[in-house]
């Protein structure tokens, strides 16, 4: 797995950025690295500390690996992974709300402040984790591994 410090802490890309940054640089979707640039305005919960970010971009990991093109395609494989992504999620840490991940875990850091990444991380880190652990299990039941 591709450190998430690389990007997010460290590299300058926001939450969403570099989720789907390192989902794509590790093979867990083989979709091209310019899809990253769909992620920008998700970071910091869509700017408003609505969803956390790296939440968004797992969803939309597993939208890439199981999503449809057409509505006559089935959807029910993709809406699995996502319900199974966003229960482990928020099993983890209680909510997937950012404003709410963050006054648990960056409370004292103002939003911009290198402890606020610091303390985000474990969030970019869990998501690109689980997006990875459904996304495989997914594979494995269709016997794509």
């Amino acid at each position: 797995m591709t450190q998430a410090t690389a990007y997010f802490y460290r590299g300058g890309l926001n939450c969403a950025e570099s989720t789907l940054r390192c989902l794509v640089e590790d093979g867990v979707i083989q979709a091209p690295p310019e899809a990253v640039r769909m992620m920008t305005g998700f970071g910091g919960g869509m700017q408003r500390g609505a969803t956390c970010g790296a939440v968004v971009a797992a969803v939309a990991a597993i939208g890439w690996a199981f999503g449809r093109t057409d509505p006559s395609e089935d959807r029910s494989v993709s809406a699995r992974a996502v319900r199974t992504f966003l229960q482990r999620f928020e099993s983890s840490f209680g909510t997937l709300d950012c404003a709410e991940l963050r006054s648990v875990y960056a409370r004292e850091h103002a939003l911009r402040s290198e402890g606020m990444y610091r303390s985000c991380t474990v969030f970019v880190e869990r998501a690109q984790a689980l997006a990875e652990e459904v996304i495989r299990e997914e594979r494995t039941r269709a016997g794509d591994a």
